[in-house]
Parts: C-alpha cells; sequence; structure tokens
C-alpha cells in the first residue's frame, strides 16, 4: 500500500512544479540566514538531523489532546488540558516545520515530491488545531471536532515522514554499513605514482568506495560517497583540507571526515593509510 501512495504522488506533476518552484524559494531564504544557521537547523552541532527529534513533541503533545479530548466526550467533563496540549504541540510545530523546510530545501526526486504533500498535511493539520482552540470559545463540540480531524491529519503527515526517512532514506547516514569493518588487513588499491599532489582519486577495495587524497605529501583516505544523499564526493571539488559533494555542497574534512559544512549532519568515515613498495594500501580504523 506505501508504494502506491508514494507512486501515486510521484505522477502528479503539479506537486512536481510546486516542489520545484517552492525549493529555491526557501533554499534563498534559508540561505540569507547564513550558513552556521543553516548547518544548525540541518543538525551539524548534534552530529544527527534536528528535524526528527523536533518531531516528537507536537506529535505526543497532539496524542495527549486526542486523549484528553475522548476522556472529556466520555465523562461529559470539561477540562482544560485539550487546549494546553494543543498549545505545546503548536509551539513544537513551529520549531519542526522550520527544520523540515531546510532538510527538504537539500532533496532531490521523489523525496522533494512527498515532502511536498508532507508539509502541507502539517501546515493544515496546525491550522485546524489553531482554529480548533478559537472554535472552543464558542462550540465546545465543534472545537472537538477540528482537532480530531487535525489529528488525523497530521498521523498522515507522520506516515509520509516516516517513509521520506527509511523509505526515500532522507536524513540517514549513506556509508555502507554493511561494509563499515572493511577492509580488515591493509590493501594495496593504488600505485603510488598514480595520486599527484592536489588530487583525488576513487578507489574500491573489498567492496568499499573510498576517496583517496594527497595534499602537502600527505595521503588521506575518507569514504566516497557522501553522508547526506550518497553524492560521489570523487566527482566533487577539493578545497584546502576540505572536498565539498558535487550534489547538494556538502563540505568534510579529508584529515578526519567531520562536517565542514552542511546540509550532511553524519561525519564521512576515514581509514587508515599507509605507502608501501609502490603502492597505497588502506584498511579500516581499527578500534
Amino acid at each position: 500500500m506505501t508504494e502506491r501512495i508514494i507512486r501515486a504522488i510521484d505522477e502528479q506533476e503539479l506537486i512536481g512544479r510546486v516542489a520545484d518552484t517552492l525549493q529555491p524559494v526557501v533554499r534563498q531564504a534559508l540561505g540569507s540566514l547564513g550558513s552556521e544557521v543553516k548547518d544548525a537547523l540541518h543538525g551539524k552541532w548534534l552530529g544527527h538531523p534536528v528535524h526528527p527529534a523536533l518531531v516528537s513533541l507536537p506529535i505526543g503533545a497532539w496524542t495527549l489532546a486526542f486523549l484528553f479530548d475522548v476522556a472529556e466526550v466520555m465523562r461529559g467533563k470539561k477540562s482544560g488540558l485539550p487546549e494546553a496540549a494543543i498549545s505545546v504541540g503548536l509551539a513544537g510545530a513551529v520549531a519542526s516545520a522550520i527544520t523540515g523546510f531546510a532538510d527538504w530545501s537539500e532533496t532531490d526526486g521523489r523525496g522533494k515530491k512527498v515532502g511536498v504533500v508532507h508539509a502541507t498535511l502539517n501546515m493544515t493539520a496546525t491550522a485546524l488545531y489553531v482554529a480548533s482552540l478559537g472554535t472552543r470559545r464558542r462550540s465546545r463540540q465543534a472545537g472537538i471536532g477540528l482537532s480530531l480531524l487535525a489529528f488525523g491529519l497530521a498521523n498522515a503527515a507522520a506516515y509520509l515522514g516516516g517513509h521520506l526517512a527509511f523509505g526515500e532514506q532522507i536524513g540517514v547516514n549513506h556509508t555502507e554499513a554493511p561494509t563499515s569493518g572493511k577492509p580488515e588487513s591493509f590493501v594495496a588499491v593504488l600505485r603510488s605514482d598514480e595520486l599527484a599532489d592536489n588530487t583525488m582519486v576513487r578507489v574500491m577495495a573489498e567492496g568499499v568506495a573510498i576517496l583517496l587524497v594527497r595534499r602537502n605529501d600527505r595521503i588521506f583516505a575518507i569514504a566516497e560517497t557522501c553522508t547526506h544523499l550518497g553524492g560521489p564526493l570523487s566527482e566533487g571539488k577539493l578545497d584546502g583540507n576540505t572536498v565539498q559533494c558535487p550534489w547538494h555542497g556538502s563540505r568534510f574534512c579529508i584529515e578526519d571526515g567531520r562536517v565542514d559544512r552542511g546540509p550532511a549532519t553524519f561525519p564521512a568515515r576515514t581509514f587508515e593509510v599507509r605507502e608501501r613498495a609502490g603502492s597505497i594500501e588502506v584498511r579500516a580504523l581499527q578500534a
């Protein structure tokens, strides 16, 4: 069922046009805040996307509001708890939306379209909760009805959000987890004279894509796959001690793999490297 829903969204040309129109605007607006602020919204400071962490606040608060409303209807006794829970959820929704837009501004393909629907459902649910707070003063029953509708839409949005993370792999580490311990021993991957100074070369070692960089007569080895959305770092730009992904501009330090600039939040994996008998050899970092 999930794949049918996602395929239906992907086939809608209108959604694609909306996404293509809005994304540059959102990216420019966030970019005007400065790279440090944008990186903070992505979660660079946390070493993990911050949006999923913030999402739990509105979802949790609105779930409590739903339970309080159900209890009120069953008991017939008015309580101020639903309004308090809705208000907390609205505050969390604002922070969640800002970080969510930051992540969405650096997505492509099907994930970009699904993100538009995800955001639209969330914004509609948020608007309904605001309307519910105002309506409850005039008609308690109508206000509760709006909250129930909002709760349904918020859960539909959360369903799509889960697919964005686990299906489209937005916000996950795109390095090769199944091969995280490989190569276990030093493996020759390139002749020393094939790596000139201030150049990068993509090599393979036991199924692991590795980027070799020679800079100032030192050789560095990091994962060739960008942790953000899997971009090929070997096709990017070497700038000092950092390499920039060609897809969304994430930059990684070649010395230790740390994120120098987002939207990536996970560091790049690094490897031990040595030269022996005219060859460059690499292996996984030893614990």
